[in-house]
């Protein structure tokens, strides 16, 4: 059995995923504890889009091993990442209960209690699970030499999801949490850094941190941190108002209590800074249900957002997406609802016709005059990766919902319309290409 996982292990590190996947599930088939097994296939098949069947590995390794600290934590982070907030807290209490300085642990709370904006119990686990060790250094992978890259994140999410975007078989990554950076520290020189933080209002402080890290250094930075410190949906409504062809709802950040002494024109909609994919998140229709919107939502600011109704005649709300690499657009999906807060994996009337031929021309779908605004949103953004969500009104102008660092790519899966596989490739290779140029100016 340790020869066969060795040779199992030994797969997965060259690249040979599907033929690791099959040597685990055979050591699983003869012994269902086995840990090692049940830990690696969970994580090959989260990291492989695969993310229910993962769950479902570590939900056994925690079951055979409950005294397992990784088996606690893999599975921890694997629920959070599904939202599962309470059962993601239940493990993590577990594994404190194993090692109260567990590293991984106060990581991972970090992250859920800033999911739920309870920011003073996230930078406490923070400071616990990355002061000591704010960089992490990339995994060995067998096959050819990779190029090096630094990634910048932040102890309290909203990053890039890198490891969806960036070949780990062309660059190894290694990771420096910025939050705590100093300047007396020594850190190698590459021949590139990714600033991979993303969300200039969740993230302002490890933005600043990283600013300061990259106006020290030698290297060039894919998104400068300045740029990302520009992008929040203030300021975005502040700086692009001009733009022809662009409609950007006015947008006001303010002290929650304020908020309800403000006269509005209704509907507004009202959001928690620093949330994405619909969280915390409320259309509010009347002085009468601002109260009962306040209290759905965390944090003591509150963004106020003017609300611009983008039906189409068939009264159904569209959202586009366009991903920013180097200085060209890719279309990467078009979501319908019948609900105004649409989210590409929520929605249920989604147009697969309409959005094959978004990203097969997206030109031709949504216009040259909607194109030459989008680029010059693009120019105003100054980000090398990010994104645009975006809807059209009835005359062909670009409505902005957001634009910034924080759009992540996702594996459409196998089975998905050769369209919608041709976008996600095209991303990724394109994101190759701009490190590897990047990184040879630089040498």
């Amino acid at each position: 059995m340790d020869s066969a996982f060795l040779a199992a292990q030994a797969l997965e590190a060259t690249g040979e995923q599907a033929s690791a996947r099959d040597a685990y599930l055979a050591i699983l088939a003869a012994d269902p504890t086995h840990l090692g097994a049940l830990t690696n296939l969970g994580t090959l098949l989260t990291y492989s889009g695969f993310k229910r069947a993962g769950r479902l590995a570590y939900a056994q390794a925690v079951a055979a091993h409950p005294n397992d600290l990784r088996a606690r934590t893999n599975f921890a982070a694997a629920l959070l990442d599904a939202g599962e907030s309470a059962e993601a807290l239940a493990q993590y209490e577990a594994a404190l209960a194993i090692d109260p300085r567990s590293h991984d642990a106060h990581q991972g709370l970090a992250l859920l209690y800033a999911r739920n904006a309870a920011w003073v119990q996230a930078r406490t686990h923070a400071h616990i699970g990355f002061s000591a060790r704010p960089v992490r250094r990339a995994p060995p992978l067998g096959g050819a030499p990779r190029t090096p890259l630094l990634v910048l994140v932040s102890a309290l999410g909203g990053n890039v999801d890198t490891e969806r975007i960036i070949d780990a078989r062309r660059h190894a990554c290694d990771v420096l949490v910025a939050e705590f950076y100093e300047t007396s520290m020594q850190i190698d020189d590459y021949p590139l850094v990714f600033n991979a933080i993303g969300d200039a209002e969740r993230c302002g402080e490890a933005l600043a941190r990283a600013r300061t890290f990259v106006e020290r250094r030698k290297e060039r930075t894919i998104n400068a941190p300045s740029a990302v410190l520009e992008s929040t949906r203030a300021r975005n409504a502040e700086r692009f108002a001009t733009i022809p062809g662009l409609r950007v709802p006015k947008t006001v950040e303010m002290a929650r209590d304020r908020i309800a002494a403000t006269p509005f024109s209704f509907p507004i909609l009202l959001r928690s800074p620093g949330f994405h994919t619909g969280e915390h998140f409320e259309y509010v229709d009347s002085a009468e249900a601002l109260p009962g919107a306040l209290a759905a939502l965390p944090g003591e600011r509150l963004l106020a957002i003017e609300y611009i109704d983008t039906r189409r005649a068939d009264g159904a709300f569209e959202k586009y997406r366009v991903l920013i690499v180097g200085e060209r657009l890719y279309p990467i999906h078009l979501a319908r609802s019948q609900q105004w807060k649409v989210h590409y994996f929520s929605s249920q009337s989604n147009d697969e016709g309409a959005e094959r031929a978004f990203l097969a021309e997206m030109s031709g779908t949504i216009g040259a005059r909607a194109c030459e605004t989008l680029e010059r949103v693009r120019a105003a953004l100054g980000l090398d990766y990010g994104g645009i969500d975006f809807a059209l009104d009835a005359r062909g102008n670009v409505v902005l919902f957001e634009a910034n660092a924080t759009m992540n790519l996702f594996d459409p899966g196998p089975d998905a319309a050769p369209e919608r596989r041709a976008a996600f490739e095209a991303v990724r290779t394109a994101v190759s290409a701009l490190l590897d140029s990047r990184a040879s100016d630089r040498s």
